[in-house]
Order: structure tokens, then sequence, then C-alpha cells
């Protein structure tokens, strides 16, 4: 029978997110929207935990026996030290999104990589030997980086505001993927240089999400009819890039994509199913208000 509402027993398996903030997720929503359709008894709950908190965190879901749980904002490098072993995509880029537990060996792996990817792989967009423009050099920036360097592209440029910590990213990579990069601040003059001489921009930044939707990371002068424009930003669902990319005629890709893909490699991973990515991406827009 179909398990049409919640009815949690002791036979519910429990996963789960970690990070800080959490409140306004949609990751809860969409794996348990995701785990009715296909009569899972599982439950999805996020829990708020600081960085001090995070090893007590982990070692307690361990302990009681939780299938699995992701990690976000600001453990994913820090969840490393915790987990028994590790995919190879997350040993090159350093960080893990999602938690496995396989009777008490915990297996950290990034999905990110693949929720990045898959967008551009739906949409049948070429990415080889492609000029790519990233823009932020966080953890986020970090997976988006590996993906592509993977389906073969090589030649990057970071704009970043702090150009130290793209440097300190890049050397990091650089010890377990080849790419060409060039490293610069992130303002007006770089952007009118760089905007114009790529095929690819993908926004990494938190500039335009919510509730700073106003704004965008590039002026919208500066796009045009030939470029990708791929903003991670998944709230609000059209952001101002997005808007002003789909003004200038470009192709875009939204964050709630990947947010989606990287969700239903999570899923597939803690269920050993394939993730009902139609009634994922259904919650998803729904929570966020599409």
């Amino acid at each position: 029978m179909l398990r049409s509402r919640f009815i949690v027993d002791s036979g519910t398996t429990l996963c789960c997110l970690l990070g800080d903030p959490i409140a306004q997720s949609p990751s809860p929503g969409m794996h348990n929207s995701g785990f009715r359709s296909i009569n899972l008894n599982f439950i999805y709950l996020s829990f708020r935990v600081t960085e001090k908190e995070l090893k007590n965190a982990i070692e307690g879901l361990k302990t009681l026996g939780a299938r699995g749980f992701n990690v976000t904002i600001p453990h994913k490098e820090t969840a490393l030290k915790y987990v028994d072993r590790i995919d190879s995509i997350s040993t090159d880029i350093g960080a893990i999104n999602t938690v496995v537990n396989d009777d008490g060996e915990l297996f950290g792996v990034n999905t990110d990589v693949e929720g990045f990817i898959n967008p551009l792989k739906d949409n049948d967009i070429p990415l080889k030997n492609k000029k790519c423009l990233i823009l932020g050099a966080g953890g986020a920036a970090r997976s988006c980086i590996a993906g592509l360097v993977h389906e073969d592209c090589t030649d990057f440029v970071i704009l970043n505001r702090h150009p130290e910590s793209a440097n300190k990213m890049v050397s990091y990579l650089k010890q377990k993927i080849d790419f060409d990069v060039n490293i610069c601040m992130m303002n007006r003059s770089n952007l009118d240089r760089n905007v114009s001489d790529s095929d690819l921009v993908v926004n990494t930044t938190p500039i335009g999400m919510y509730p700073h939707v106003g704004i965008s990371p590039i002026p919208k002068n500066l796009l045009r009819e030939d470029l990708l424009v791929y903003d991670i930003v998944y709230k609000p669902v059209k952001t101002k890039l997005i808007e002003y990319a789909e003004m200038a005629g470009a192709k875009v890709i939204h964050g709630y994509e990947m947010l989606v893909s990287q969700a239903a490699g999570s899923f597939s991973l803690w269920t050993g199913s394939k993730a009902p990515m139609g009634v994922m991406r259904r919650t998803a827009l729904q929570i966020l208000g599409v």
C-alpha cells in the first residue's frame, strides 16, 4: 500500500541534514516526498549543528543507526575528518556532502559534482574545451571546477573578492586534477574583460540569493546571446543574473536543477532505489514558491 502520509514506527529509517543554517533548506521536503512516492519507510529531518558540535552529532547518528546524512555549509570540509572512507571525487576536492552508514562504517561521498554536471548533460550542452568563468572560490566552486575538468574543460578564470582564498583552493585542487587557471579580484574591470572572453559563466557566490534578490554579480550589459549562464543560487528560482541572461537571449541553467540532482544522488545511495526526480523537482519548486 502506498504510504500517503508518514507513519513513523520502529522500522522507520532515518536520514538527515546537518548544517548551520538549515531553516530554509528544501531538502526535507524533497526527500520525504520522494520516499512517500515509492513507498519507502524512510524519514528525512534537518538539524542545526554548529562546527563545534559536528563530531558529536555524527557519532550520535552512527550510534543511532541512521542510514545516512547530508552535510551542508559550513561542514563539507570538516566532515571529512569524521568518516571512515571517501570516494575519489571527494578526495579530489577535499569536501563531502553525503554520508552513507554501512553497518557502522561511514562512507563519505560528494554528489555536488554530479549534481552540477547532470543538468548540463541533460540539456545536451557540449563542455569540451570551453572557457569557463567561475565567480567565487568556496566549496561549491571546488565541486563545479572538478566536474568541468572531468568533462574536459581545462581553461578557467576565477574571480573572487579575496584572491588569496581562490589561490588556496586552486593549490589544493591542482594536487589532484590538472587545469589552467587565472585568478583575479572580482571587480567591474575584471568582469568586463573576462565575461566577454568566456563560453560559460558559473556563479557560485551568494550574490542574488534571498533576501538580497535585486542584485546580480554581472551587469546586464555584459551578457550576450552566445553565453551559457549557470547560477547555482536556487532561491529565488529566477535570480537577477538569470533574468538578465534570459533578456540577453543566453542559455541558462537554474540553481534548483543542481539542488535536485545532487539530492537525487544522495537518495539513491541511501535507498538503493532510483530517485523519483520528477516528484523531488516538483516539491522543490513548490517549496521555493514556483
